[in-house]
């Protein structure tokens, strides 16, 4: 376990295994993609959905709303 102490083998090792994880990333990231494309397929092939109601439902999801105003509050009373 000579290896074990090397701190420059452990960075390659951990460089290595990132770089294999990012593809990882990549490639599940494209298959969920993927995914959500066949079920927005689906849906408008099953309910006939049209592209404006897909995009109006997206646009107002992903709006953000101000907000709410704070009211007044009450004055508390003071003991003279």
């Amino acid at each position: 376990m000579s290896g074990a102490n090397d701190p420059q083998q452990q960075l390659e090792e951990l460089l290595a295994a990132q770089r294999e994880l990012e593809e990882q990333i990549k490639t599940q990231r494209e298959v969920a993609r993927q995914a959500a494309l066949d079920t927005i397929k689906r849906l408008y092939e099953s309910h006939a959905f049209e592209y404006k109601d897909v995009k109006d439902f997206i646009k107002a999801t992903a709006a953000r709303k101000t907000a709410p105003r704070k009211t007044a509050s009450k004055r508390s009373k003071r003991n003279t």
